[in-house]
């Protein structure tokens, strides 16, 4: 908040009391600033009293409303826009605050001019101090600056500009004396030579600054220290000294901190150079047990940079130890935090989920709204809170986004809606799999436990919505009408009690199998309409060309991806080139390889190719087949492909069938399909005797049959035909050999 806003008319009585208010809060912004014992950087606000802030403002505002600037001098001015540059930089306003740092640079610098044989005076030295703070400060916006930018070459500028005010200030701390700020200080300067990766000068400033923090410092500043030395040593590849160091400024961290239940910034910075070193002194299980304790410790929402190290730290070590479904679901993990977090735009093939605020509480996911689908989550809202919808069915094509909708959209839009009545409304997804065959089990949704719970909760306050996503599934799990009645009479029982509705959501294609429900169960009879009728039925279409290309401008602005519009135009026409629509769901796998790509400009896209949206389809696929491991590609290219059928439907397999059809190993199909499954590539359909796995979607199966799997299934039968023919060549001279040696068995008895 400014200090305007925060004005209640509190008017000084002249203009000398104004200038007296402001002299007096800077001189305690000042004060604070110069303090060694406060480290961070605060507001002003937060420095100053509530009442102060609130004098501070009208004067502020006094001044600049009912007297012209040229009446107040120029130290005055000067203060005023230090006071402004440092409210516009607390509200993230970079370029304000530049402007109000640079013009008290610039007139506190000609207040500290000597003339030759002139002795300095403590005023002088006052300004120096001023001069020195408002350096560090531009320094501090510079640095933001290049936090923000996202291309390396103005980001490296941004960091260079920032070392050097960094610099500037400390050299004039260092004019008048004041070690004490010039230890404050440093450590601001050994961040950005991080990110200018300047290791050899972050050793020297390292070095030095330990100098001045064992005399002026605080534990957490030497924990720091070492932390420099640490990093420039493994950079240096001297691993072992760097992994003495991290664990010297874990320690020191650790003690200065006590006992905590979270890990803070700095410590995961410490932890992340001593996993690098001792990886790579083969040190694996040490520094994995390291990593994990920390995973548990650190809190993304406090610390998200320091989280995602770990989790890309974890995922490697994994990988290279052949633990390949952990690096998967690690890897899971991390796209679905920097998803949360805001720094990724697309999800991939994974369908859009509920984000969470900063209470933990589910919300609606940023792409919903973007993709104008908030409108189809009303209208759904709408249907749920009337009496006339007891049964809603979601369709629309494969790849429209009907699961993204319903977790993403409706689900969380739900948790926040009330009827009129103030009932509660509670979404209950279900997923349609073999679980509900079981025995009664409260860890499953066995038909009779629920309808029973249902029955009983049915006269109390609120409204149970039971979902259930991907409904077309049923029939390939459950490929006998014997098989489907026992849910289809389920889901008629609970449209019948008045606190339940039934949604639905269905392939276009799988759509007259409905019928089949209708028939069977007389559902016509509790839901007051044909199960195909328009009071049932809810379309969902792909996007239009340009409808996508605001989507990605949206979703790239919030992100700060800054794609070339070049780019973003070219990407839309090649995904809209068959059918003039774009499918979500390719949207989401082109645009996270995009991202993954680093791809900004037309450029970067024109170099994969004369196909390039192919591709990154294929670079999409090449990578989920080698996060199983280079001895496990073939098999999972193989197991990918007889997940497929040629009339473009996903089949059922279990794990068995599939290394007898492969003649592998049972132990090596199950970690491939583990990979899949934590990928998303696959799901795995619990049943009665044994798990089955099948295709996550129909979008992957073209992109698998144009792969080599059919060329390494025929690679497969040719191998076995020559195996089988090279046995029959041999047994009749195994039989002849045999002959042979009885013969002579014989022949020495007697």
């Amino acid at each position: 908040m400014t200090y305007q806003e925060k004005s209640e008319n509190l008017t000084p009585s002249n203009s000398i009391t104004a200038i007296n208010i402001i002299e007096d809060c800077t001189n305690k912004i000042l004060a604070h600033i110069f303090d060694p014992n406060i480290i961070q950087f605060q507001n002003n606000s937060d420095i100053l009293s509530v009442r102060e802030s609130q004098l501070l403002a009208t004067a502020i505002e006094d001044l600049q409303i009912n007297y012209k600037r040229q009446k107040l001098s120029l130290l005055q001015t000067a203060n005023i826009d230090f006071i402004l540059g440092r409210d516009n930089y607390a509200n993230s306003q970079i370029e304000p605050a530049l402007t109000h740092f640079k013009k008290s640079r610039a007139i506190w610098q000609n207040g500290t001019k000597i003339l030759p044989g002139e002795i300095a005076t403590q005023q002088r030295n006052n300004q120096l101090e001023k001069l020195g703070a408002v350096q560090f400060h531009i320094g501090l916006c510079y640095y933001h600056l290049g936090t923000l930018n996202t291309q390396s070459k103005p980001k490296n500028n941004y960091w260079q500009q920032a070392k050097d005010n960094f610099q500037q200030s400390l050299d004039l701390f260092s004019q008048i004396d004041r070690q004490e700020i010039v230890a404050k200080f440093i450590s601001k300067k050994g961040e950005v030579l991080k990110k200018l990766e300047a290791w050899s000068d972050l050793y020297n400033l390292a070095q030095q600054a330990l100098d001045l923090h064992l005399t002026y410092g605080k534990e957490e500043q030497i924990a720091q220290d070492y932390g420099f030395l640490a990093e420039a040593a493994m950079h240096e590849s001297k691993w072992a000294h760097a992994s003495q160091l991290a664990e010297l400024a874990v320690a020191i961290q650790n003690q200065s901190l006590g006992e905590t239940l979270e890990i803070g910034e700095a410590e995961n910075s410490y932890l992340s150079i001593l996993t690098e070193s001792q990886q790579n002194l083969n040190e694996w299980q040490a520094t994995i047990n390291q990593l994990e304790k920390a995973r548990l410790q650190t809190n993304p929402h406090h610390d998200l940079q320091s989280y995602i190290s770990i989790l890309k730290a974890l995922r490697k070590l994994y990988f290279e130890q052949d633990e390949y479904e952990k690096s998967a679901r690690i890897k899971e993990e991390q796209l679905k935090i920097e998803y949360q977090y805001g720094l990724r735009a697309f999800v991939g093939i994974n369908p859009l989920q509920a984000q969470q605020d900063s209470n933990g509480s589910a919300i609606l996911a940023r792409e919903i709204e973007a993709s104008g689908r908030l409108e189809d989550v009303n209208k759904l809202v709408a249907r749920i809170k009337s009496k006339e919808h007891q049964l809603i069915v979601i369709y629309g094509a494969s790849g429209v986004g009907k699961s993204s909708l319903l977790n993403g959209g409706l689900i969380p839009a739900l948790l926040q809606e009330k009827l009129d009545d103030n009932q509660l409304i509670l979404p209950i997804p279900l997923q349609v799999n073999t679980d509900w065959i079981r025995n009664p089990d409260p860890t499953t949704w066995n038909l009779e436990y629920v309808l029973e719970t249902l029955v009983k909760n049915n006269q109390k306050n609120n409204l149970k919505v039971l979902i259930l996503d991907q409904f077309e599934e049923l029939f390939t799990v459950c490929p006998t009408i014997t098989q489907r009645l026992p849910l289809y009479q389920f889901l008629r029982n609970c449209l019948s009690l008045n606190s339940v509705k039934v949604i639905l959501s269905i392939q276009t294609d799988y759509l007259h199998y409905l019928l089949e429900w209708e028939r069977q169960t007389n559902l016509e009879a509790v839901i007051n309409h044909e199960i195909l009728s328009k009071e049932t039925l809810y379309y969902i279409n792909n996007f239009s060309a340009n409808h996508t290309q605001e989507i990605i401008k949206k979703l790239t602005e919030i992100t700060q991806l800054n794609w070339e519009s070049d780019l973003i135009e070219r990407v839309v026409k090649d995904l809209s080139a068959t059918e003039n629509t774009v499918r979500p769901i390719e949207l989401q796998v082109v645009g996270n390889q995009l991202q993954t790509e680093e791809i900004l400009n037309i450029k970067k896209y024109q170099k994969l190719g004369d196909n390039p949206l192919q591709k990154l389809k294929q670079k999409f696929l090449d990578t989920a087949i080698k996060d199983c491991g280079f001895l496990n590609e073939r098999t999972a290219t193989l197991v990918l492909y007889l997940l497929t059928n040629e009339n473009g439907t996903r089949p059922l397999k279990t794990s068995v069938e599939l290394g007898s059809y492969l003649s592998t190993q049972t132990s090596k199909i199950d970690l491939v399909l583990d990979v899949l499954v934590a990928q998303g590539l696959v799901l795995l359909l619990p049943d009665l005797l044994e798990n089955n796995y099948q295709l996550a979607h129909d979008y992957l199966i073209p992109l698998i049959r144009e792969q080599e799997g059919e060329k390494l299934i025929a690679e497969l039968e040719l191998e076995r035909d020559l195996a089988q023919h090279k046995l029959l060549q041999e047994r009749p001279n195994n039989f002849f050999d045999q002959a042979i040696a009885s013969m002579f068995r014989w022949m020495r008895i007697d």
